[in-house]
């Protein structure tokens, strides 16, 4: 009987900017599963700076020479990008764990799929919310009956930036692909998605006026059954209450989305108590969101030596994506009480 291969996975990390080093980079060096063998970035010093900080023996400035070097890649490039360095790299049999969107359209998910199929070689999205332990319990109570037959949902997530961009990007439609509801959203569809099961897109408004949305607003339908619906708001202009509520006919649960550790309370109707607290997988503190990427890297590098699919395949990441394109189909433009301007001489309301 051949022994299963414990070796660490040998990876690259394929663009180093941002999520590169605040997140996955710190994960890897924290994970007994992987090691960094390469960085690669159009900007070589940015490389080698990152290389030495972290201990990572090499630096390229372009992907040709991974295979080979490595068996696996983190592709945190911009967005446009996802699909085609994936690709070439599934393709030579590298595994590849993509920063999320998975790309820019369903078509391009397709093509990342085929690619993995025909390269025998492992594809994971970067859809690291999965991994909250708050999720997990949701996702598990949720099937268990206890709310009785869910009536609605309603979730709220906005949070205004704060994050240390490296460049401009997400404010390019063309290299972004959409706005807030690709960059957030695909977090909060993804999770709903994984809870409730498919989902239609009832109604859809969003600020874009041709460009990159800020604030988008939808309601969205549980396929086949769709009296099942819920409200969600997604913002990156305003700070919302980041959480999802899901109301069913015996008890409400309230889920926090945003925050690796959140709260979640649970009422059931007719009482005047309710259960609040936090959802562990083992006693002890809660998560951060590096131990969200360590469990995410981690997860990448069991699937490549078990052979088995990740939490967040690329089958599953291509729900979201799916979703995100139903909702731009059915684009309608969502006016602020701030952007109505009266015309001059117009009578005050």
């Amino acid at each position: 009987m051949t022994k299963p291969n414990t070796s660490k996975v040998r990876l690259a990390v394929v663009g180093c900017g941002a999520v590169a080093q605040i997140h996955h980079l710190p994960a890897i060096a924290a994970s007994e599963r992987v090691e960094a063998a390469v960085l690669v970035d159009a900007d070589e010093k940015r490389a080698r700076a990152l290389a030495e900080r972290f201990g990572v023996p090499e630096v390229a400035t372009d992907i040709s020479a991974l295979p080979g070097k490595v068996e696996a890649a983190v592709v945190a490039l911009p967005n446009s990008l996802h699909a085609p360095v994936s690709i070439e790299l599934l393709r030579r049999g590298v595994h590849v764990l993509v920063e999320k969107p998975m790309a820019m359209s369903v078509r391009e998910c397709d093509e990342m799929i085929d690619a993995a199929r025909a390269g025998r070689a492992v594809l994971a999205v970067g859809l690291d919310f999965r991994f909250f332990d708050a999720s997990l319990f949701v996702r598990n109570l949720l099937p268990d009956g206890l709310l009785g037959e869910i009536r609605r949902f309603d979730l709220r997530q906005g949070v205004v930036p704060r994050w240390p961009f490296a460049t401009d990007f997400l404010l390019k439609k063309e290299m972004a692909g959409g706005g807030v509801l690709a960059d957030f959203g695909v977090h909060v569809l993804d999770l709903l998605l994984w809870w409730l099961g498919d989902l239609d897109v009832a109604e859809y408004r969003d600020d874009a006026v041709g460009g990159v949305e800020s604030d988008c607003e939808m309601v969205l339908a549980k396929a086949g059954s769709p009296e099942v619906r819920g409200t969600v708001e997604i913002s990156r202009t305003r700070n919302l209450r980041n959480t999802c509520v899901f109301e069913g006919e015996r008890a409400t649960l309230e889920a926090g989305i945003w925050d690796s550790d959140p709260t979640i309370r649970l009422s059931i109707a007719g009482s005047e108590v309710a259960l609040s607290g936090h959802a562990r997988r083992e006693a002890g503190a809660g998560l951060n969101f590096g131990d969200v990427f360590v469990r995410q890297i981690d997860d990448f590098a069991r699937a490549i030596r078990l052979r088995r699919e990740p939490l967040v395949s690329g089958t599953e990441g291509r729900r979201s994506q799916a979703l995100i394109e139903a909702c731009y189909e059915r684009r309608q433009p969502l006016v602020h009480p701030w952007s109505v301007v009266p015309a001059i001489g117009a009578p005050a309301s």
